[in-house]
C-alpha cells in the first residue's frame, strides 16, 4: 500500500494514506506507530551511534572507548559546523547558470524566472515528504500491514 511519509519540523514523522494520518512516531493516538529509526533511514538521517559502532567494531585496543567517544564528538561537531552548508559546489553552479539565463543583455533581471531556475531551486531543497510503501501480509484474504517487534509499521522507500 502506497503512502506519504511526512517529516515535521520537530523531527517527528507522520504517515498519510489518502490524506488521512494513519501512523505517527510521537505516540499520537492513531491506528499504528512508526519507528523513528525506520523513518530516519528513509530520509537519510545519519545515526552517529551506529556509525561509531561500525567504525570501531574490529578494534581490540584498550583505548577503544575513548576513541569511540572522540569519534562521535568529532562527527557531531562537524555536523554542527556544516548545518548551514546545504548545497554542493555543483548545485550552486547549476543554480547560478540557470539564474543567469534570467538576465537580459543589459544586465537587468527578467520579470519572471524561467522554469529551469525554479526547478533547480526546488530540487535543492530537503524533502519533507517521501513516497513509501507499507509492507503488507499476504496470509489473510484481506491483507494487513506488517509490524515489527516494537509494533511499528514496516515502511520501504519507493
Amino acid at each position: 500500500m502506497k503512502a506519504k511519509l511526512i517529516k515535521r519540523e520537530d523531527n517527528f514523522y507522520s504517515l498519510k494514506v489518502d490524506g488521512i494520518v494513519m501512523a505517527t512516531s510521537n505516540g499520537m493516538l492513531v491506528d499504528y506507530k512508526l519507528s523513528k529509526q525506520n523513518c530516519d533511514e528513509i530520509f537519510g538521517v545519519v545515526d552517529v551511534e551506529k556509525l561509531a559502532d561500525d567504525y570501531f567494531k574490529s578494534t581490540n585496543e584498550n583505548s577503544v572507548l575513548w576513541r569511540r567517544i572522540d569519534y562521535k564528538a568529532g562527527f557531531n561537531k562537524a555536523m554542527e559546523l556544516n548545518k548551514d552548508k546545504l548545497f554542493t559546489l555543483e548545485d550552486m553552479r547549476v543554480a547560478y547558470n540557470d539564474g543567469m539565463a534570467n538576465v537580459d543583455s543589459d544586465g537587468d533581471c527578467i520579470d519572471r524566472p524561467d522554469d529551469d531556475f525554479l526547478d533547480t531551486i526546488t530540487t535543492l531543497q530537503q524533502p519533507t515528504e517521501i513516497e513509501v510503501e507499507i509492507e503488507m501480509s499476504n496470509i489473510y484474504v484481506v491483507p494487513e500491514p506488517l509490524i515489527d517487534s516494537e509494533n511499528c509499521l514496516i515502511l520501504k522507500k519507493i
